[in-house]
């Protein structure tokens, strides 16, 4: 019993150390990353397993444990938090290579139990530790199961499955986000930055498709354009409202990825297109000079107010400050 209270003070270390800790978790991550691909084939799978297992029970017992004084976790607990969940992650893969998973081709079903289990941890530190970052992993490693559970149990391999996916994906974050946004607004904001991430994918899969078709299953000729239409106006559309939204709610995160989905937008309406100002440089100019038109239109005077009615109120209503006539009428007779 004295064994279990000492190792349990060893993790819950003083407040002013959390730095210092959190620094070494990191540094300790990269490390594991480095080990875990130079000698991929040179330690057994189940060292592999162990190692992963050990970093991420350490680093997840670290941040559980940690003290705070109300709100939101110091932002030690949150990078021990995000060290846990990453080798969390790679530490369920390994084992799925240990059981008999087949990485030769794309391991859907593996991908799918061990995207929830790390959801699963993600949104239990999130909900005990209030940690925003933890929610948003939560999120994405959600999203990526759901993705996966796709081509596992309807077989889909065409790309615009893949791309309303990722829309509806979008939609449900930012529905999150309006329900988070009441108690937990931090929450919020990076479930507005999951579902902008889930946009920009749809652009970066085209883009890694257009340069690598020979390497990726969903290969675009360059010649064909990038993304079509419609999926340009999504990019379009989700870069100005992610711009908006940080600069009205000061989320710097979200007006970056609103700007790179607008880069990634001009790419896409650039790609192999005509040399001429059909269709989109033509609309964009229209609403752009429309819009400033508005905003700089002269300012027209304002009508006159309406004159005042002139009503008296009771004597009960009246403060001190107030004027008070009282008209009083002689009903006598008149003198003779």
């Amino acid at each position: 019993m004295a064994g279990r209270d000492e190792l349990l003070e060893l993790l819950r270390p003083p407040a002013h150390r959390g730095p210092l800790i959190a620094a070494g978790a990191v540094v300790l991550t990269v490390a594991i990353a480095i080990v875990e691909l130079r000698l991929d084939d040179e330690l057994p799978r189940i060292v592999h397993v162990l190692i992963l297992a050990l970093a991420a029970a350490l680093f997840l017992g670290l941040g559980l444990q940690a003290e705070r004084d109300g709100g939101a976790p110091a932002p030690p607990q949150s990078v021990l938090l995000v060290c846990g969940l990453l080798p969390l992650w790679a530490g369920l893969l390994r084992l799925a290579d240990l059981l008999g998973a087949d990485f030769g081709e794309f391991p859907a079903a593996t991908f799918v139990w061990t995207s929830l289990v790390v959801a699963a941890a993600a949104a239990y530190a999130a909900a005990r530790c209030d940690s925003a970052i933890c929610t948003m992993l939560a999120g994405i490693a959600a999203g990526f199961a759901v993705l996966s559970a796709a081509n596992w149990l309807f077989g889909a391999n065409s790309e615009t499955t893949y791309r309303w996916l990722l829309l509806a994906l979008a939609v449900v974050f930012a529905l999150a986000s309006l329900v988070l946004r009441g108690g937990h607004p931090r929450h919020a904001e990076l479930m507005v930055v999951t579902g902008g991430l889930a946009i920009l994918v749809i652009f970066l899969v085209a883009a890694l498709g257009a340069l690598f078709g020979a390497v990726l299953p969903f290969g675009i000729a360059p010649q064909s354009g990038l993304l079509p239409g419609f999926w340009e106006l999504v990019l379009l559309v989700a870069g100005c409202g992610l711009v908006a939204y940080g600069a009205v709610d000061r989320v710097p995160g979200a007006a970056w990825l609103g700007v790179a989905q607008l880069a990634g937008f001009v790419i896409a309406a650039s790609a192999a297109s005509d040399e001429t100002l059909l269709w989109w440089p033509l609309v964009l100019l229209l609403l752009g000079a429309g819009a400033l038109a508005a905003g700089l239109r002269p300012r027209m005077p304002l009508p006159p107010e309406p004159a005042g009615y002139s009503v008296q109120r009771p004597l009960a209503s009246r403060t001190d400050d107030d004027e008070v006539t009282v008209h009083v009428r002689n009903d006598d007779p008149p003198s003779r």
